[in-house]
């Protein structure tokens, strides 16, 4: 798995918070396409499946 950047785990944390990805956009004051695509760069960096998979991988390496 790549590194992941302090704005991705940010997104991360909230994610695993339950926020979805219009309160994460509002909460950092960015557009829900920029979440969008910063989750999808995520993915492809942990080659996970869906964002819940990469959730519980960032969880179980004490990542967030």
């Amino acid at each position: 798995m790549q590194a992941f950047s302090e704005k991705e785990i940010i997104i991360a944390q909230h994610a695993a918070e339950g926020m979805t990805a219009q309160e994460i956009a509002d909460a950092m004051f960015l557009s829900i396409e920029t979440i969008r695509w910063y989750r999808k760069r995520m993915l492809r960096k942990a080659d996970a499946k869906n964002f819940s998979e990469l959730i519980a991988m960032l969880k179980d390496q004490n990542i967030i």
